[in-house]
């Protein structure tokens, strides 16, 4: 049986039950409570010194990050291929993937914390502030929150963040013109990355920035919304509590990521 730590709202996380959802592997889920700070402790640091989900265990084989769990899965089982079929399309592919690792998912932590996040966290006294901060092993993922934390929407971090989903959703929304999914005619991998992050926009009350601009990926979002991957990786998950966190968020954050992109 495979065992997927992971998170109940964690793009990470949730691109990886996509995964495992499409390729139809049996897994059994251990939620890592990430509010209550359980990937920072001693059992879970052993498994993963990262102290982020997802972490899979296969037997005796420990496998993190979340793309490279995806591949993982893929290369599991023939079954249910989520890979294009000409070495090209897999090239793009993985493009995709490796820009989802190093831009995208960056630029929805900054807005997550900047939004979402936030109050909780500033709700912690100054010393419960600074030890949850500490104990981020990833100094650069330390830095961006505490500066959110501290600035919100208001961080200079905030308007790089929302040019890195104009230029992602813009650059989506041309391939979708030629293609019903973004590597091709068929839902890959690709799809299952993006599907996150594309949905924690919608979460954060501000995918309705690019509905103009971007129609394709619109499209594309609502059929992936259909697909039983997404009830059951996605919508399933969701507790009351998740819900409750993004249900708070200001219409003002659209409002701020207009004006961003206004003056560009």
């Amino acid at each position: 049986m495979l065992i997927l730590y992971d998170g109940t709202t964690s793009v990470c996380a949730i691109k990886v039950r996509i995964t495992l959802v499409e390729k139809g592997l049996d897994f059994q889920s251990r939620n890592i409570d990430l509010r209550k700070g359980e990937q920072f402790s001693s059992d879970y640091l052993q498994l993963n010194p990262n102290a982020v989900v997802p972490t899979l265990v296969d037997g005796e084989n420990i496998v993190l990050e979340s793309s490279i769990i995806m591949q993982y899965l893929e290369d599991l089982i023939v079954d249910n291929s989520l890979l294009p079929e000409s070495p090209q399309s897999r090239a793009k592919m993985r493009m995709w993937l490796k820009r989802i690792d190093d831009l995208v998912h960056p630029a929805t932590g900054i807005i997550t914390h900047a939004t979402a996040f936030r109050p909780s966290f500033l709700q912690k006294s100054k010393k419960e502030q600074k030890a949850h901060l500490n104990k981020i092993p990833d100094i650069a993922r330390r830095q961006r929150q505490e500066a959110v934390y501290k600035d919100g929407l208001n961080s200079p971090i905030v308007e790089s963040a929302i040019h890195t989903f104009e230029k992602f959703i813009c650059d989506m929304n041309t391939v979708l013109k030629e293609h019903e999914y973004i590597s091709g005619s068929s839902y890959t991998l690709a799809d299952a990355a993006a599907t996150p992050y594309i949905n924690r926009l919608a979460s954060l009350k501000l995918l309705g920035v690019w509905r103009e601009r971007a129609p394709k990926v619109f499209n594309w979002y609502d059929r992936i919304c259909s697909r039983q991957s997404f009830e059951k990786a996605v919508t399933k998950y969701l507790t009351d509590s998740d819900v409750l966190q993004f249900s708070g968020i200001d219409d003002n954050v659209a409002v701020v990521a207009r004006r961003i992109l206004m003056q560009k």
